[in-house]
């Protein structure tokens, strides 16, 4: 059960354009299928993909700044959550540079597969605070609160 669940959460948002992309086709063959009808949903679908495209997380590997804190962001680029996260994430980057390393690991490489073994992580997104000295402060899973993270750093 829990092999299947993780498998919609990390490729919930290929699932649910596979649903879509079935549910064109099945409306452009009922309809007849006229050169029209399969236009539109090629161009919904090059829409669909395109939009992805620019909003999916990327998974970024770096050294971690000693003594800095970090954020560290579990996630996989089909999850439906994580890219509906990314501005948020990329807000609060850019909210602290300089105070707060912002760590995208993508769940299935070798180094996130690595992470979710070591903190137990069982769905994407999860977030995990830690401070200076690689101590783990707090996790969400599912989201993160910015005034969480601003509490945190100003201790």
């Amino acid at each position: 059960m829990k092999m299947i669940r993780n498998f919609f959460n990390h490729y919930s948002a290929l699932i649910v354009l596979g649903l879509l992309l079935c549910g064109g086709l099945f409306r452009v063959m009922r309809g007849g299928a006229r050169t029209r009808d399969w236009l539109i949903l090629s161009g919904g679908l090059v829409g669909l993909v395109a939009v992805w495209w620019a909003v999916r997380p990327v998974a970024r590997s770096s050294e971690l700044s000693a003594g800095q804190p970090v954020l560290l962001e579990v996630q996989s680029p089909y999850c439906l959550g994580c890219v509906a996260l990314k501005p948020a994430v990329d807000r609060l980057e850019n909210e602290w540079r300089g105070k707060l390393q912002v760590q995208r690991v993508d769940i299935q490489s070798p180094a996130g597969k690595k992470l979710v073994n070591q903190y137990r992580i069982e769905l994407t997104p999860t977030f995990i605070f830690l401070d200076g000295t690689g101590r783990e402060q707090w996790r969400s899973v599912g989201g993160v609160d910015a005034a969480q993270v601003r509490l945190s750093l100003e201790r």
